[in-house]
Formats: C-alpha cells, structure tokens, sequence
C-alpha cells in the first residue's frame, strides 16, 4: 500500500512542471491575443512590403504635401464601404537591381503591376527587358503611373476613370498649386491597349524564332562602300527561307521592291510605331493587308543590297529609328 502512494505521488511531482508549462503558455497566449487586437494593423513587429535588404534610399517628392481641397459637389470619390476612398501620398523608393532581376518579377515580389514599374523606369516601354546590375529602380508605394496634365485636370481624370481629388490627393497637391504641365501621379490607373502591350514588353516580338544578331543597330562600316555609316535596324542572319513573321499588330503599308532592302515590307502600328522587314525572298502579304502579331509575312533570303541570308528589321517611331534590341527581348 505504501509503495503505491508513493509511486502516486512521484508520478503527480513529475506532472507539475508540465502543467504550470502549459498554463504559462496558457496565459502568454491570452496577452498575445489582447494585444494583436489592440496594436494597429499591420503589427509593429511584421515585415512592411518596402523594408527588403535591398533598398537602398526613400525619396519623396520635391514639394511638400498639402491637403487637397474638398471635394466639390458631385465630384467627391466613390465611397467604398460607407468611406470615401483617399490614396496614400505618393512616394518612389530605389531598389538597386541584382542578378537575374526582371522588371516583371520585381513587380510580382513587390504585389505590383508590372506597367506600374516599367511606366516609372522605361519610356513607352524601351528597355523593359534590359536590366543592368546595380541600375537604381524606381518603385512607387502603390499602383499607378505618371501623365503628364496638358489641359484640364478634370477631363483627363475622366478619361482615366478616376476623381480629380484621388489625384490630388496622391500627389499632395491643391487645385490652386497645381501648374500646367505638371507630371502627376494617378493612383490605380494603368495603361490600356497597345500602350500597355509596349510598357509590359509584349507589344513587339521577334520576327524569327531560329536566328542570331549579325549587325546591330547604329554606326558601323558598310560592308560594300567601307564608308562609316548609320545602321537604322539591326541585321537577324537565318537559313535562306525560314519564315519573317510579323512583329506586331498593324496594317501593311509596303510590300515591294527598294534597292538597298530588296524585298522588303512595312507594317504600320499604333502610337506612330511602325516595323520594316528587308532583304525577303518572298513575300505573302501586300499593301493594305491588316496582319496579326506573328503572321508570316513572307521569308528570309538576301535580296537587294546583303552579303548573305537574313532578316533587315527596323522599329520606327513617328518614323524616326529606334534600336530593336530595346524593344524585343531573346536576340542572340
């Protein structure tokens, strides 16, 4: 009998620590609970979006915030859940680019639109699949881009489906302080069509799937006269006959013979962008012919003007020369 309450009793001191445990437990999880209902939202002691190691620098913008004016009658935000909706001021932080970084996966890290960050970093989207070790990002606090107020404030709002006060609201700006010109920033708006096929990078693929750069875009020696001259695309050597497929949406405009380019075709897009094809040695498509991004156009050969099989391919804007290697990504 004796030495059942004493295995009775060992048993109970070999509980107590473990219950008096649980019970601190217990009570460390109640104060844990008062305390995350009572903190503000996000907690103090979680991570913000904006604090990875690789920031280096936060910059507001040059003029100081003021308060916007109130809303005028019938122009006020859409309310949203009985409060009227009012953007956080707009503020651009640095993040200094590392190997293997994208424009589009930094926007996906950050929970971004990947136009938001592009619209900040690259003109109409030039460059957007060119990034450079150690190139300072801008990335905003929220989604949005910048557009530049010409006119009237209200009526470029309107057309971009957001209230005069958001705006001047995100930007810390009244109507009083507000000049023409001025870059502004509109919050939750992005762009649309073929502006945004061109910021996200899309807007303008390779023409040939199987080739490799042979001369690129800008001064070179001209391989017949040895005269120093200005290369306006860039030369995609290829086998004789692989198919040139459309770069981009648009409407062709010449499908024809020239002396240097040989065979050649222009396809004329939007926002004044259009795309030349040379040295073909046959063509499908003819003046007038609405053509789909990646239709064939026709196939590679060297007429005209080439020292052998490949693809002359040009990016014009308003017909001004770009280099194609800003545009399209995957050029060997």
């Amino acid at each position: 009998m004796r030495h059942r309450e004493r295995l009775l009793d060992k048993l109970a001191a070999q509980r107590r620590p473990a219950a008096a445990a649980l019970a601190v437990i217990f009570v460390l999880t109640a104060v844990l609970l008062v305390l995350d209902a009572t903190l503000p939202f996000p907690s103090p002691f979680e991570r913000m979006l904006y604090d990875p190691g690789g920031w280096t620098l936060l910059m507001r913008r040059a003029f100081s915030a003021a308060p916007a004016e109130p809303a005028r009658a019938g122009a006020s935000a859409a309310p949203t859940g009985g409060y009227a909706y009012s953007p956080p001021l707009i503020q651009i932080m640095l993040y200094r680019a590392k190997q293997g970084d994208t424009i589009s996966g930094i926007a996906q890290r950050l929970g971004l639109d990947p136009d938001t960050i592009s619209s900040l970093n690259r003109v109409e989207g030039r460059g957007v699949h060119n990034i450079t070790v150690g190139e300072d990002i801008n990335i905003p606090n929220q989604d949005g881009i910048f557009l530049v107020v010409k006119g009237n404030l209200d009526a470029l709002c309107e057309k971009s489906k957001v209230s005069a006060e958001e705006v001047l609201v995100a930007n810390g700006l009244t109507r009083a302080a507000l000049a023409p010109n001025t870059r502004l920033f509109f919050p939750g708006v992005q762009h649309t069509g073929y502006e945004y096929s061109l910021s996200t990078g899309v807007a303008v693929l390779n023409p040939l799937r199987m080739g490799w750069q042979s001369s690129s875009f800008g001064y070179r020696d001209d391989p017949f006269s040895g005269e120093r001259r200005k290369h306006r695309g860039v030369d995609i050597a290829a086998n004789a006959g692989a198919p040139v497929k459309s770069a981009s949406d648009g409407v062709v405009r010449v499908a024809g013979w020239d002396e240097v380019l040989g065979n050649y075709v222009e396809v004329r897009s939007r926002m004044g962008y259009s795309y030349i094809y040379g040295h073909m040695a046959r063509l499908f498509v003819s003046p007038g012919s609405v053509v789909a991004q990646g239709q064939t156009l026709g196939t590679v050969g060297s007429t005209g003007r080439a020292t052998g099989p490949h693809l002359h391919f040009e990016v014009r804007k308003n017909g001004v020369p770009q280099n194609p290697r800003l545009f399209i990504s995957g050029l060997r």
